[in-house]
């Protein structure tokens, strides 16, 4: 069990930082963390300091990681070597109670999984180099590709862990909330026409949205998420582009390791010619 470390920032109760502490007591007590010493608890109350400290320990810590957008409920990071989950209690209103505990259980796993710096700073794959070099106005966005890519390999690996720990009704409910398409998903592959770099940024970003739903959907026994949903969510996308994610998905949970740097390996190579080479060559979609 980890010593838990709350930290309060902004007007935040006494009674619901005691709440968020005993709920994740539970949680790491169930999941037993061998390795884990120390989780940093920081609470914001409102969004908007949530985010400002988020944007400046980003970087202050040189991280390639974009800001964080409404999906997000709360975060981990291990930027300064430490284990943090960085809560927000304005993004809990209006949220179902099953999608609070689901978001807050899933940053419990990233700190059991991703508790160093290195799982937040990837060398650039060879692959990704070599495919700017073919398709140049793909430079500026490996960055952000590299990026959405570990986290979807990375929320791969923590819905795997707390499924195996029978967190499940509450990770469906939290995969469901973030596989849901959002008007700026909407927008951003309606723009992205003008630009073939743009669209592989939106398929590797939705592929980050199902991540997780894509685990649970591929449990025979787990009755909670089908695979029927992950496939509304991306029914505004093309037919080829709807496939090419399912595919994607798929083969990077069939070849999931216990090693998060040689899955991400994997999942880039399949980046590349399941999305890269495909879209960067092939004619804008309508």
């Amino acid at each position: 069990m980890p010593v838990l470390h709350v930290e309060k920032h902004g007007r935040v109760p006494d009674d619901e930082a005691r709440r968020i502490l005993r709920f994740l007591e539970e949680c790491y007590g169930r999941l037993r963390p061998e390795a884990l010493e120390l989780v940093e608890i920081r609470i914001f109350d409102t969004d908007r300091l949530w985010r400002s400290q988020l944007a400046t320990e980003r970087r202050k810590a040189g991280v390639m990681s974009a800001e964080v957008d409404d999906a997000f409920i709360a975060v981990h990071d291990a930027w300064t070597g430490i284990s943090r989950i960085s809560i927000s209690l304005e993004r809990k209103q209006g949220l179902a109670q099953l999608v609070w505990e689901g978001a807050l259980r899933h940053e419990a796993g990233h700190s059991i999984l991703h508790g160093g710096l290195e799982y937040y700073v990837f060398p650039m794959p060879k692959l990704f180099l070599e495919a700017a070099k073919e398709f140049p106005t793909l430079t500026s966005q490996l960055t952000d590709i590299l990026y959405l890519l570990a986290l979807a390999v990375k929320d791969m690996e923590v819905t795997k862990l707390l499924v195996s720990s029978a967190y499940v009704e509450d990770q469906a409910a939290y995969a469901r909330f973030v596989m849901k398409p959002s008007e700026q998903d909407l927008q951003a592959w309606s723009l992205s026409s003008i630009a073939a770099s743009a669209r592989v940024l939106c398929a590797v970003g939705k592929l980050k949205d199902i991540a997780a739903g894509m685990v649970l959907a591929s449990r025979p026994e787990n009755s909670h998420l089908g695979l029927e949903e992950v496939e509304e969510s991306l029914r505004y996308l093309p037919e080829e582009v709807r496939k090419s994610l399912l595919h994607t998905c798929n083969r990077i949970l069939e070849d999931l390791t216990n090693d998060t740097f040689a899955n991400i390996r994997t999942a880039g190579t399949l980046v590349v010619f399941n999305f890269i080479e495909p879209m960067m060559r092939g004619p804008t979609p309508n």
